[in-house]
């Protein structure tokens, strides 16, 4: 927290990772993700068949979504993936945000006093 004019500010910290997979993540993985507002985990390695066991992967404080990663052979891991995550106290705008294979796009209002929104985008 940052103090100007009395007030506290509140800096908001993005994360974004390509993790290499996520079956193998730690709690101490998830303990540092849970240090951040805005969170864009890429390379995740699960497919989109499997995406009920990723819903609670990422820890109860975000708003989540999800893309399945896409296995170009039989045989061997998928590739791809994207996890995007946001603090459930930071208001997310749906209208508008786009969702396509290897793009994830996502809107929030930061500051409701000026009326303020963030935008990012996660692509693989």
């Amino acid at each position: 927290m940052r103090k100007k004019n009395g007030e506290n500010k509140r800096g908001l910290k993005l994360l974004f990772w390509n993790i290499a997979g996520l079956k193998k993540k730690d709690n101490l993985f998830w303990d540092y993700v849970k240090n951040f507002d805005f969170v864009g985990l890429t390379e995740t390695w699960i497919l989109e068949r499997d995406r009920n066991k990723l819903k609670d992967v990422l820890p109860k404080e975000f708003q989540r979504k999800l893309q399945g990663a896409k296995k170009e052979k039989r045989k061997g891991r998928a590739k791809g993936g994207i996890i995007t995550g946001v603090k459930k106290d930071i208001k997310e705008i749906e209208e508008g945000a786009i969702e396509m294979e290897d793009m994830v796009e996502r809107k929030q209002t930061v500051n409701k006093k000026d009326g303020k929104s963030a935008q990012y985008i996660v692509e693989e």
